[in-house]
């Protein structure tokens, strides 16, 4: 198993020597990879639920690159996840292949299509449109990574005999992850991608569809001739505490507008005015987290992101908490599992390849 950690880079607090000690911490600690989440612009209720200090993504990691190429180790540096159709195909191939490049072949695209829709439309983007744009738009960004001199015709991208001229590192480029659910999605991740991004859930519900969704998934693999299986990254969601006490509080920070309830469950779309926006982080006893993870590592986990919280607590700033739960990690949950040594390996366009041997 390998573990990671969200960075917050959409917390105000997050900057200059915030960020230097969050990776000295995550060197200390024996982690894997660093993951980054994903928005240009909010609404102010937005703006309270999702972050007060949201940071480009690309450029967020570009310096992370840097932060960590100074220190001196290399973790993989990914996305939980990075909106596909936000910025144009080949601006955003040549950003990642920059960030590539500059962190020494280190970037795993962890690719989604969106789903706020004042975000969409502040950006001038059709929403109805964001499956198919965001397929063409990595089939054009692997066409400019594998390619010096490249074309490509799509109904979003055009362009004949032309270079972006940087190259990724990783060859033969960056392993792409996508995080969605549905037939749809599984269908382009057995033809296109190295792997996928998602989790069965707590209820016994949401962990048969994701028997069933897995079983297809690996049907459809095999079916179109690829090799090994798909690489499986998740995201675990959680305020870390070794407290039995405190597993199952709740801690819920945002904005709930006027003539609104407080939502029992997420909510994406709401049929008038504008949904809660909230981020709600369960205590959860971790216990727990290594129960869950030991039946999802049996399944084929391979890499577990933390979105751990850092906000004010119990006399704790949001940066001492961030750190407290990152040491949480190491002590209570990371050592339960053996550590991969194993590199990995995943399947590009029929053949195994070891896109991180060089690190």
């Amino acid at each position: 198993m390998r573990f990671g950690v969200m960075l917050p880079n959409y917390a105000r607090w997050f900057r200059d020597d915030a960020i230097w000690e969050v990776g000295l911490k995550g060197k200390e600690i024996g982690l894997d990879a660093f993951s980054f989440v994903d928005h240009i612009i909010f609404t102010r209720n937005q703006y309270a639920g999702f972050g007060n200090g949201y940071m480009d993504i690309w450029t967020a990691m570009s310096y992370m690159a840097a932060i960590t190429n100074a220190q001196g180790w290399k973790p993989i540096l990914t996305q939980s996840v990075v909106d596909i159709p936000y910025r144009p195909a080949i601006q955003q191939a040549k950003v990642a292949a920059t960030v590539d490049s500059l962190s020494g072949g280190r970037l795993m695209i962890g690719a989604g299509a969106g789903y706020v829709e004042e975000e969409f439309r502040a950006l001038g983007i059709d929403i109805r449109k964001r499956g198919d744009m965001t397929h063409e738009y990595l089939a054009t960004m692997k066409e400019l990574w594998t390619n010096q001199v490249a074309s490509f015709h799509g109904k979003y991208t055009n362009f004949d005999e032309m270079t972006i001229s940087v190259r990724p590192t990783t060859q033969p480029y960056p392993p792409i992850l996508y995080g969605s659910h549905g037939p749809v999605p599984r269908k382009r991740i057995a033809e296109l991608y190295q792997g996928f991004i998602g989790g069965p859930g707590r209820t016994e519900e949401t962990a048969a569809a994701f028997d069933a969704d897995m079983k297809d998934l690996n049907e459809l693999w095999q079916k179109n001739g690829r090799s090994g299986k798909p690489f499986w990254m998740t995201g675990v969601n959680g305020h870390l505490t070794t407290d039995r006490s405190e597993a199952g509080e709740k801690i819920t920070k945002g904005i709930v507008p006027p003539g609104q309830e407080l939502p029992a469950e997420r909510v994406e779309r709401v049929t008038e005015g504008e949904r809660v926006y909230i981020s709600t982080f369960n205590m959860k006893h971790v216990d727990d987290i290594v129960e869950d993870l030991k039946k999802q590592e049996a399944m084929g986990l391979e890499m577990a992101i933390f979105w751990i919280p850092s906000y004010q607590f119990k006399g704790m700033t949001n940066r001492e908490l961030y750190l407290q739960q990152m040491d949480v990690l190491a002590e209570h949950i990371m050592p339960k599992f053996d550590k991969s040594t194993k590199p990995i390996e995943m399947d590009f366009d029929g053949k195994l390849v070891q896109p991180f041997a060089h690190l």
